[in-house]
């Protein structure tokens, strides 16, 4: 027996879209052109951003260790270790101060001016020795501590040395004669309870002043005003 099928039904095609009309097609996005030079001077100065950013941080990490004073010091003073402490200065700083690697141009040195605490070890500070000028003479006495105040003298302190009786007794009659001078340095001699007291005079008188400290007959006076 034969058994008739249904011829399939053929699918109509769905129409196409209608597009209303006055309305025009979207053009096709456009391609941007890539232009070398911008895109190598940006990468450029991201690199130059990154090497300031890098130079910046580690010049900030790099500190230099200079000597400043831990107390301090008078002009004629020599410098002793004891005397210096250290001070962390950012290394992008332009300092002439002696660094710790630099201890032996500065232990032992003079100071030439007077140093308050803290202040800082330069060349323009430290010498050999104090200048004398021309036309005047270095001329030392050694005095106990009954010729000269118990005030601690220092290096640039005007003093006056005065001529002293030859044999105890009654004081002179008249006025004894005085000579001006400038402190130089002062040394104290712990074991004989002395002081080496070196002064600047002029020329003319350092021989005659001489004598007298050979002699031992002088005293030294600090006026007021030092």
């Amino acid at each position: 027996m034969v058994t008739e099928t249904e011829p399939k039904r053929r699918q109509k095609p769905e129409p196409a879209e209608k597009k209303p009309k006055g309305e025009q097609l979207t053009p096709p996005p456009t391609r941007s052109r890539r232009r070398p030079a911008v895109i190598a001077a940006g990468v450029a100065l991201v690199i130059v951003g990154a090497l300031g950013s890098w130079w910046y941080a580690s010049s900030a990490r790099v500190t230099t260790t200079v000597f400043v004073t831990s107390g301090e010091i008078t002009r004629g003073e020599t410098i002793e270790s004891q005397d210096l402490t250290t001070l962390e200065l950012d290394g992008r700083q332009n300092t002439d101060a002696y660094t710790v690697e630099q201890s032996t141009d500065v232990i032992g040195k003079i100071a030439t001016v007077d140093l308050p605490a803290g202040s800082l070890i330069t060349p323009r500070v430290l010498g050999s020795t104090l200048a004398i000028e021309d036309g005047q003479s270095l001329v030392g006495f050694t005095l106990t501590g009954a010729q000269m105040p118990s005030y601690p003298l220092a290096a640039g302190d005007q003093v006056r040395i005065v001529d002293t009786p030859v044999a105890q007794g009654d004081p002179p009659a008249d006025t004894p004669q005085t000579f001006p001078a400038t402190v130089f340095s002062v040394v104290r001699d712990a074991d004989n309870q002395q002081w080496v007291v070196n002064v600047i005079v002029p020329r003319a008188q350092a021989a005659d002043l001489a004598a007298r400290a050979a002699t031992g007959r002088v005293a030294l006076v600090l006026d007021g005003g030092q």
